[in-house]
C-alpha cells in the first residue's frame, strides 16, 4: 500500500491555511467557526506552497501518467483488500500498545501533494491532509450531530473518525458500521483500551441490511466510504430515506462537483471514472429533494488529495411526512 514519492522543486508562492480560510470552506461567516476548531488551527502547521510553472506541469504529468495506466477499480471483488488493510491498522494499533495514530488509513500518505481551491499545492507539515481533515471533522459535528443523539459511521474502517465524535460526546453512544471483521475487533479494542462509547456491527452498503435499525433522533455520516460503491450507491440510499435519520452528512468525492472543462478538474473526474469511484449521487439527491421526498442542507467542496477531492461534503435529511 505503500508507494514512491516524488519531490518537487520549490517554484511556488508561500501561503496559510488560516481560520477564515476553513470558514470559506466550510461556508461559515467570517469569525464564526467554533472554538474548538479554531484551537486546532492554531494547534497545526498548514503552510503550503502552491506549484507553479515546471512543477505543476511534473504534477499534471505524474496525474496523467496515473490515467494512462492500469488502475485498480472499486467494488466487491476489493473487499479482501480492505480486510487486509484493515487489518494491517489493527496489528499495528496492537503493537503500539493501543496508540490512535496506528488507525490512520495507510492510503493517507503523508509528504503528498494536496489538491486546493484549484491549485497543486506541497504542504510544509507531513501531516498536513489529515490535520485538515481533524479540523473538517470537529465542524462537521459540532455543526451537525450537536443535537443528535445517536450516532452512525457507515464505512467506518478504523474508527479513526469516531475517535473524534467520542472526544465531542464523550456519553453518546457511536456505531460503527463496516463489512470488515478487522473493523469490529478495532473498534472492541478501542472501547476497551480507550473506553470509548462505541459498538462495531458488520454492514455491507452494497446489500443494506434493512433490518438494522437507526434509532430515534440518529445522525449518520460516512467519510470516503460510498467512494468505493461507485454507481451502485441507490439501495444505501434507500435504506437511510427508510430509516429517517435526523441529519446524513457524506464527506465524498462528488462527480458532479468537477468542471471538465478546466484541466485541474478533468483529470480529477477521468479518475474518478477509470477507478470506478462514486458517480451520481449528488444529482440522486437533487432528483429526490425535487420529488419533496429530503432536504438537502448544504454542499461544499473543500479540498483533496493528489488524485481527486475527496473531502467534499453533502448535508441532507429525509422530509419528516414522508418517513
Amino acid at each position: 500500500m505503500n508507494a514512491t514519492l516524488t519531490t518537487y522543486p520549490i517554484q511556488g508562492q508561500k501561503k496559510k491555511l488560516p481560520q477564515v480560510d476553513f470558514e470559506a470552506l466550510f461556508g461559515e461567516p467570517r469569525g464564526g467557526l467554533f472554538s474548538d476548531c479554531r484551537e486546532l488551527i492554531k494547534q497545526y502547521d498548514f503552510r503550503y506552497d502552491i506549484l507553479q510553472g515546471t512543477s505543476r506541469e511534473q504534477v499534471f504529468l505524474r496525474v496523467l501518467k496515473t490515467l494512462a495506466g492500469d488502475l485498480e477499480v472499486a467494488g466487491t471483488h476489493r473487499k479482501q483488500r480492505w480486510e487486509d488493510g484493515w487489518a494491517e491498522n489493527l496489528n499495528e494499533f496492537q503493537r503500539s500498545n493501543y496508540d490512535v495514530t496506528a488507525l490512520i488509513p495507510k492510503f493517507v500518505r503523508p509528504q503528498e501533494i494536496i489538491r486546493l481551491r484549484g491549485e497543486y499545492v506541497r504542504p510544509v507539515s507531513s501531516q498536513f491532509e489529515v490535520n485538515v481533515v481533524k479540523v473538517l471533522r470537529c465542524w462537521m459535528f459540532k455543526k451537525w450531530f450537536q443535537s443528535i443523539d445517536h450516532i452512525y459511521e457507515f464505512g467506518c474502517g478504523t474508527g479513526h473518525n469516531l475517535i473524534d465524535a467520542a472526544s465531542l460526546f464523550p456519553n453518546r453512544p457511536l456505531f460503527g458500521l463496516d463489512w470488515s471483521q478487522s473493523s469490529q475487533k478495532i473498534l472492541r479494542l478501542l472501547k476497551e483500551q480507550h473506553g470509548l462509547n462505541v459498538v462495531g456491527r458488520n454492514f455491507n452498503m452494497l446489500e443494506p441490511d434493512s433490518t438494522f435499525a437507526l434509532r430515534p433522533r440518529s445522525g449518520v455520516f460516512t467519510v470516503g466510504a460510498m467512494e468505493q460503491l461507485g454507481g451502485q450507491f441507490h439501495k444505501f440510499v434507500n435504506y437511510l430515506l427508510n430509516q429517517g435519520p435526523s441529519v446524513c452528512v457524506h464527506v465524498e468525492t462528488l462527480y458532479e462537483l468537477y468542471d471538465q472543462q478546466q484541466l485541474f478538474d478533468y483529470v480529477a473526474a477521468k479518475y474518478l471514472e477509470k477507478r470506478n469511484y462514486l458517480r451520481g449521487l449528488l444529482d440522486t439527491l437533487r432528483i429526490l429533494e425535487r420529488e419533496g421526498r429530503i432536504q438537502i442542507l448544504a454542499i461544499f467542496r473543500t479540498f483533496g488529495s493528489l488524485y481527486h477531492d475527496g473531502y467534499s461534503l453533502v448535508i441532507w435529511k429525509p422530509v419528516e411526512e414522508n418517513r
